[in-house]
């Protein structure tokens, strides 16, 4: 198959950007790349491989209409699955170019207002995209983390669904040795996301730094290495993730020898204070993208922004209002062995802010082989390996419960999708920090 010829007229750009340029695709700026940073002194000098950490720095960003958010927020189940089907018609035909064609799948725009460039992949009603907005040099605290680090560059990634109005960002930051061109970010962050599509969630997260290097490489910057220190790969799994579904594409009815899969959604609609995800306790349940069965989570969550501070490409102009915004994460699990088991997920939650205060939640799922599955939660930040033994003896049935969170005077929800017989063995949980749903 071959990519279609881009030119620079309305029909080739999609309507719900602005005035944007084509400058070309990927395979053809790499070429230019690569002759850049073969003159770049700087780069040059360097001599040796310098390695530099990789993290995410915020976890996805839903930005939607006022009616999307009233589905999430009142566990409209029957609403959500009507949304994930209109992303998956939305989406999945730009993943499946990207699978397709590549490099070649991707392009470089420049917008005409700002004169920005970065990289983008879309259809008539969907968009992916990798923006760096800016490479600034690292502050005294940053070098004392990373010491090899002179810059530091954030590039955000996002999907944007115009049927199901519901856009999706994220951010990674890398440390940078030298100085390079953002839009060269761009296409590492973009290429390295696109290579785990094909995988779906089968990917192993441990090769997502191994990736950035290589793309690195490819544009002349040999001396380049990317690293992520084992407690920052939590995030980094949760945002390939979410890359990978969204908000529920069928990439995730794809895992491995799964029978069952449950996804938790964190959705923090407080206002005043990030929660964090520290660790989890497992029976018979693993996620995604890990080697090893690792426990810890490390997931920040920020807390809720005006819909005005949210930062997109220049000319992003979708064409209903996204007037609402939340920080969430989304956890998945599958059961571990298969014959006649099924599978145990305990999680907490704390204030980040107020993490030595212990003020926050603790949550279990149980998704038995031959019973309802259950739930059950305490206003207090626990030991989520002893509350599996509190769990056990306590699940409730019901598909929702509330607490409040130990410390502050805020509500808690957890909603179940099912209690069994949930199409695809496909069972959500949605977790509602600071809302009475």
């Amino acid at each position: 198959m071959s990519p279609p010829i881009l030119f620079n007229h309305p029909d080739h750009l999609p309507k719900f950007f602005g005035k944007l340029q084509i400058i070309g695709t990927a395979d053809q700026e790499i070429k230019k790349y690569r002759a850049l940073h073969a003159t770049d002194a700087a780069l040059l000098k360097m001599g040796q491989v310098t390695p530099t950490l990789t993290k995410v720095t915020q976890q996805p960003l839903l930005n939607c209409s006022k009616e999307v958010q009233a589905a999430y927020q009142n566990n409209d189940f029957a609403t959500i699955k009507k949304l994930e089907a209109k992303a998956q018609s939305d989406v999945q035909p730009v993943f499946d170019n990207i699978m397709s064609l590549g490099d070649k799948a991707w392009t470089k725009v420049k917008s005409t207002e700002t004169g920005e460039e970065y990289y983008m992949s879309w259809s008539k009603s969907a968009a992916v995209w990798s923006y760096t907005p800016a490479i600034r040099p690292s502050t005294a605290d940053e070098i004392k983390d990373d010491p090899n680090a002179k810059f530091q560059a954030v590039a955000q990634f996002g999907t944007y669904s115009q049927t199901s109005e519901i856009t999706g960002t994220q951010k990674f930051d890398l440390g940078l040795p030298e100085k390079a061109v953002e839009s060269v970010i761009s296409l590492i962050i973009s290429q390295t996301l696109s290579t785990f599509l094909p995988q779906g969630l089968n990917f192993l997260a441990s090769q997502f730094a191994e990736k950035l290097s290589q793309f690195a490489v490819e544009k002349g910057l040999e001396f380049f290495k990317f690293v992520i220190p084992e407690a920052w790969m939590g995030p980094v799994t949760m945002s390939v993730v979410f890359v990978l579904v969204f908000i529920g594409l069928k990439v995730l009815y794809d895992w491995l020898n799964r029978k069952y899969t449950i996804r938790v959604q964190v959705f923090n609609w407080d206002n005043q204070n990030d929660w964090q995800l520290t660790t989890q306790a497992l029976s018979n349940a693993v996620n995604p993208g890990k080697e090893k069965n690792t426990l810890a989570l490390n997931i920040n969550i920020d807390k809720m922004i005006d819909p005005q501070n949210v930062t997109y490409p220049p000319d992003f102009k979708p064409n209903e209002t996204l007037e609402c915004t939340v920080f969430y994460a989304v956890i998945i699990y599958e059961n571990d062995a298969t014959f006649a088991q099924g599978c145990e997920v305990y999680i907490y939650a704390f204030l980040s802010t107020c993490a030595k205060q212990k003020r926050g939640i603790t949550y279990a799922f149980s998704c038995p082989r031959f019973s309802d599955n259950g739930q059950y939660m305490e206003g207090a930040v626990l030991d989520p390996a002893n509350f599996l033994k509190t769990a056990s003896t306590k699940w409730s049935h019901d598909l929702k419960i509330k607490v409040t969170a130990a410390g502050i005077n805020e509500p808690v929800t957890a909603c179940m999708s099912a209690l069994s017989g949930a199409d695809e063995n496909i069972y959500d949980v949605n977790i509602q920090l600071n809302k009475d749903a």
